[in-house]
């Protein structure tokens, strides 16, 4: 199992982009910690949103165009430019804007983002290119760093804090940018073939449309669109809401780290090993947080409650895995970044309004009602898309034989999950 996950790493393209963005992820994790206690040292929580907000808004307003870009220009020569503008803002707070004016902090908050909505597009699309063949095990490496490096960051980024300051954060943040960097320039990737020219907006629509082409694709986004605002967000923001009412709010660093580990354990299973039906156990993989929010209501001991937070995260790894890889292999590599960019729009776009009306909701309804919705919700939204044709095997499904001129759809396009 090891030994097949680390095979894209024999592969000297991948091994540099993945050394670059694990130690640039660690940084990712050093920034949070860092603005966090930048912001409160002297503004309140209120302006802390505010700024977190800014990149927020700004993630999903560039999103789709970062998506047209990634399909028109080398998408390592994008990642690069993104890595660029998001050093010169973790800079900026590196030379005190977190103290300046709150307008400059969220500036700054916002480029962050707009980097990242044209990073995130790019370096999906591109690893076809630096893993051909090897797509499951360089997803599952992939995402098992990133869990795994944001567990270590937050965790440098407060040791950091006792022993140095914010700043110092942010300075180390900006140098795993600049290595990030330098790894993508020995990076010597083509731009996508176009078959046409169009403008921007009809590059944007041929994305919309490249999804609703395949209706597995466009029912999975917006599965995570519902799950996202009516169940991920409340169990996201309530979560502290219910140990602080217990008494176990020192426990909450350690549950976040075991569904950091959940994820990297279940995307590097299904990495190792992809199942014959990919569609059924990504899904089925999500609905793997139905137990964390059954523990939630019943008040489990802290130690059955991590077991459901570390089920559910390696559901998410389970299903992060499974689903970047089909729609790199489903979706022609000219639509790529546009079919990315759109998947993160659908999925994310409306999660602010879920993260803000959870707690108001349990407020008005109590916190069991909240779950109790929660869980019916994840229930139905697990269930009800296995019927739709393409999400068991997260693959367009086969036209037979009474349809001569349709695509012919190969076995060894449709991988175990």
């Amino acid at each position: 199992m090891k030994t097949e996950i680390l095979r894209p790493l024999g592969l000297p393209a991948f091994r540099r982009v993945w050394l670059g963005q694990a130690l640039s992820t660690v940084g990712d994790g050093m920034f949070v910690a860092a603005l966090a206690a930048a912001m409160l040292e002297n503004r309140s929580g209120s302006a802390l949103g505010l700024v977190l907000g800014a990149e927020s808004l700004a993630l999903v307003i560039v999103a789709l165009g970062g998506g047209v870009l990634a399909d028109r220009l080398r998408r390592s020569r994008l990642m690069i430019a993104s890595d660029v503008l998001r050093m010169l803002c973790v800079v900026g707070f590196a030379l005190g804007a977190a103290e300046g004016p709150l307008l400059l902090a969220a500036a700054l908050a916002a480029g962050m983002g707009f980097g990242s909505g044209l990073f995130r597009p790019a370096h999906r699309a591109l690893l076809p290119t630096l893993a051909p063949g090897l797509l499951p095990q360089a997803n599952a490496l992939l995402s098992a760093t990133s869990r795994i490096a944001m567990i270590v960051g937050p965790g440098l980024g407060g040791l950091l804090l006792v022993l140095g300051s914010a700043r110092t954060a942010f300075w180390i943040d900006a140098a795993t940018f600049g290595v990030s960097i330098f790894a993508l320039l020995g990076i010597r990737d083509s731009r996508p073939e176009r078959h046409q020219r169009t403008g921007v907006l009809s590059e944007a629509r041929a994305g919309f449309r490249a999804v609703l082409d395949r209706p597995w694709v466009a029912v999975i986004i917006g599965q995570g669109t519902v799950q996202l605002i009516l169940v991920m967000a409340p169990m996201l923001v309530l979560l502290p809401v219910y140990l602080s009412a217990r008494g176990q709010m020192p426990q909450y660093g350690v549950l976040l780290a075991l569904q950091a580990a959940g994820s990297a354990v279940g995307g590097l299973a299904v990495g190792a090993r992809p199942p014959r039906r990919p569609g059924t156990v990504a899904v089925l993989g999500l609905g793997l947080g139905v137990v964390q929010l059954a523990f939630m209501m019943t008040g489990v001991s802290i130690t059955l409650l991590g077991f459901s937070v570390f089920l559910t995260g390696m559901g998410y790894g389970i299903f992060g895995v499974l689903w970047a890889s089909a729609l790199q292999r489903a979706v022609p590599d000219e639509l790529l970044g546009r079919v990315f960019a759109v998947e993160m729009l659908g999925t994310y776009a409306l999660e602010p309004v879920g993260l803000a009306l959870a707690p108001m909701a349990a407020d008005l309804l109590g916190l069991r009602t909240v779950l109790v919705v929660a869980l019916a919700v994840l229930v139905v939204t697990t269930v009800l898309p296995l019927f739709v044709p393409g999400v068991r095997t997260f693959a367009d499904p086969d036209p037979g034989p009474s349809s001569p001129g349709g695509p012919e759809l190969r076995p060894e396009a449709v991988p175990g999950r």
